[in-house]
């Protein structure tokens, strides 16, 4: 059988990053997001800042995507929030979204625009 190449490479660290932890907290502020303490073996009093947000695996439950290893990019500015019930629609390079039922705050009539290009030079560049 032929295998696929691997497209990731372990990297040195050229500068601090945050390492594993658990029970911290984290919130988002002004297109940023926050991340103060939690523990690892102990614990840790340390604070980070991001505008985007990298978050790689987690627990996939399921029988036909334990070989998965999920990637998810979060760009942290002004987006719409969570709904159901919206109206979405790809026209050219954006996708627009309109409306939807928000939980306790009732129906929306927001309007959002997604640019599709700039997302896909985000995933390309994240492919490197």
């Amino acid at each position: 059988g032929q295998t696929s190449p691997c497209l990731w490479t372990p990297l040195p660290q050229s500068r601090l990053c945050p390492g594993d932890r658990c029970k911290h907290a984290c919130c988002s502020y002004n297109g940023d997001v926050y991340v103060l303490g939690g523990r690892d073996s102990s614990c840790l009093g340390d604070f980070w800042k991001y505008g985007f947000l990298y978050v790689f695996g987690g627990m996939l439950d399921s029988a036909y995507t334990w070989r998965k290893c999920p990637l998810w990019v979060f760009e942290t500015s002004q987006r719409p929030s969570n709904r159901k019930g919206h109206s979405a629609v790809v026209l050219g390079s954006a996708m627009l979204v309109y409306g939807g039922f928000m939980d306790l705050k009732g129906t929306s009539q927001e309007f959002w625009s997604l640019n599709l290009t700039q997302t896909q030079s985000l995933r390309r560049g994240l492919q490197g």
